[in-house]
């Protein structure tokens, strides 16, 4: 069970490096700080969310 969860962490971690670096790697010459913010509420307004039910799945799951 637990190298199981060690797998699942490593994948999590590459995809998300792979999504960053993809991501990263091109210049915005339209760059505005206010809509960066923006996205990054967005962002995080998605994502919290989803961590929390992934979160309560894998405590119903694998407790």
């Amino acid at each position: 069970m637990t190298t199981f969860l060690i797998i699942l962490v490593a994948i999590i971690c590459l995809v998300a490096l792979i999504v960053t670096l993809s991501l990263t790697k091109t210049e915005d010459s339209n760059y505005s700080s206010n809509r960066s913010m923006n996205n990054q509420l967005i962002m995080y307004l998605a994502l919290i969310p989803m961590i929390a039910v992934i979160l309560v799945l894998s405590w119903v799951l694998f407790a």
